[in-house]
Formats: C-alpha cells, structure tokens, sequence
C-alpha cells in the first residue's frame, strides 16, 4: 500500500522507481547513480479501535529516508513522500536531516505515525 501510493507519485517515480525499498539500506556507492528511498517499520503494529471484540485497525510507525547525492532533489522528495503520506493518512513526527560529508550523501529520515485497516496491512 504504501510502495504502490508512493510510486504512483509522477515525481518520485521518476527519481526512485525501482529504489524504493523496505528494511533495505543502499551500498553508498548505489546513491551516487540515483536517489534510494527506504521503508522501514519501527514498530510492530498495534492492535486499535475494537468493534465486537476484533480490532479494526493498526497503529503503525513508519520511518522513510530519502538518500540522494543532491539536497535539493532530497527535499523535493521527502516533500512528496510527506504529501503522500499525509494522503494516506499518516502524520509527520520527528526525523533527521543530515549530510554525510565522507560520503557527500544527504539524508532525509521523517518518521509517519498512522492508521491502516486490517486488510491493508498485507498490502504494505
């Protein structure tokens, strides 16, 4: 669910189609080619708004960092990961937003509270 949200964004497709992976850190010499984007659940989910004694939703914790060799095409993703999100229904909370001069790599790292159905979370 959220692969196929984020990829059918136009811009992130463009810039990280076939880089956007869950638990999956680049090799830093990948991010030199293109832009990577990571999935990666801090949490497991939890358990939230019961009805007849079955759980209706999830509470998830998502971090998704953004690595690029370029800040502004990093901002400009985690822009549009922020607005896909937030269309998901997933809210911003804290993150990191650090370059790496060894490396020249930028890394956006935001971390996105929310909900999601019990059917969509096997369609992650």
């Amino acid at each position: 669910m959220i692969y196929n949200a984020l990829i059918a964004d136009p811009y992130i497709k463009e810039k990280a189609s076939g880089r956007i992976k869950f638990y999956d850190f680049p090799e830093t010499s990948s991010v030199t080619m293109a832009p990577n984007i990571i999935i990666d659940p801090l949490d497991v989910p939890l358990p939230i708004d019961f009805a007849d004694d079955t759980w209706l939703t999830y509470d998830c914790l998502f971090q998704i960092d953004v690595w690029t060799k370029n800040r502004m095409t990093t901002n400009e993703l985690s822009g549009h990961i922020l607005n896909v999100m937030w269309n998901l229904g997933f809210h911003q909370g804290t993150g990191v937003d650090e370059w790496d001069e060894d490396t020249g790599i930028f890394r956006d790292a935001r971390r996105y509270r929310g909900k999601l159905y019990r059917d969509d979370l096997d369609t992650l």
